[in-house]
């Protein structure tokens, strides 16, 4: 997917509550004439630039059920626009039934020109921005003299939730955003989507269930430290880089050299499928870019005084117990400073 040339067409916002009385839905689309295109691309859809993992609309009965999908269809057949965006608001509070669901703006953008291989096509945008962020705004008094004031307001680097669908040829494809720790609501309740199946999704997907399942279940039932932890998820990710084609299976053989475990992982795996929405292939094509570990995951916090980060694990690296301080530490070994 190719964003230079994208622009936002129409746009429309409503205001979603919990309290339904709350709520505010819109009966025009927003001005956009007078505002700068630039920077509607800036907010709206450079935050999908990086975005690689593809999702496809899915009902477990037909697509004909898929409120999201079929408001997207007519929005593609240029039904009316607000209308529809009122459609997708309406199915938003259909579903928005656990008290933990945050207020916010609910903006519905057509976008045009978006580039997928040679072809120029049409895509939907739907973002949901819960939270707001103070901002200082110049501007002169009647004297002439410049005076500031502070306002609230959005930032593109807080949005929320969001999706971009692309009405690709046959079946649209879907982009999304998510900040939240549980992605069930956005995901499957409201959009309906799931993950497809490429060499970008297996490669991703083998990282992040390596990660959940050491840090989630391993870490409970085996007795190790922080550095065995990270230890683990720094080789699992290097099996992956160093693959052409990866098969799971035998790199968890190679990995924790524990029969049981492999087993324990082979478990967790077939959970991890069901609860994500995704297949693993017995072996897939690797996508490099796909095989990042994040940073947060290989850093050992030490109280509230200091971090080590470990870009690698081995025999540098030492941890004991002192008992006149009562403490414990570690003990790095390095050749010279940086």
């Amino acid at each position: 997917m190719e964003l230079k040339e994208a622009y936002i067409d129409k746009i429309i916002c409503h205001h979603f509550s919990i309290d339904p009385t709350k709520s505010l839905l819109n009966n025009a689309l927003m001005n956009i004439l007078e505002l700068d295109s630039n920077v509607l691309k800036e907010f709206f859809i450079k935050p999908f630039a990086n975005v690689k993992a593809e999702y496809s609309f899915s009902h477990p009965v037909d697509l004909s059920y898929n409120i999201i999908y079929q408001t997207a269809l007519k929005m593609l057949n240029n039904e009316n626009f607000v209308k529809c965006s009122q459609d997708v608001f309406r199915h938003l509070q259909a579903v928005s039934t656990l008290p933990s669901i945050k207020d916010g703006d609910l903006f519905v953008a057509k976008i045009s020109d978006v580039v997928m291989g040679d072809s120029y096509y049409d895509g939907l945008g739907i973002f949901k921005i819960e939270q707001k962020s103070e901002f200082i705004e110049t501007y002169l008094d009647e004297k002439g003299n410049m005076q500031f004031a502070i306002k609230n307001g959005f930032s593109s680097n807080r949005i929320d939730k969001a999706c971009m669908i692309v009405f690709a040829e046959k079946m649209p494809k879907c982009y999304l955003i998510d900040t939240s720790k549980e992605t069930k609501f956005w995901k499957q309740d409201f959009l309906g989507v799931v993950q497809m199946s490429n060499s970008y999704s297996q490669s991703k997907a083998a990282i992040l269930v390596f990660q959940s399942f050491v840090n989630e279940t391993l870490k409970d039932r085996v007795e190790m430290t922080k550095e065995e932890q990270v230890s683990l998820l720094n080789r699992w990710t290097e099996q992956v880089k160093s693959s052409e084609v990866f098969q799971i299976k035998l790199a968890a053989e190679k990995v924790f050299e524990d029969k049981d475990v492999v087993n324990m992982f082979s478990e967790y795996c077939r959970v991890y499928e069901e609860k994500e929405g995704i297949k693993f292939y017995n072996s897939f094509d690797v996508d490099k870019k796909a095989v990042v570990l994040p940073k947060k995951v290989r850093t050992i916090k030490l109280d509230d005084t200091a971090e080590i980060n470990l870009l690698k694990t081995g025999g540098f690296i030492e941890r004991g117990f002192d008992e006149s301080k009562g403490l414990n530490y570690y003990k790095l070994y390095f050749s010279k400073e940086k």
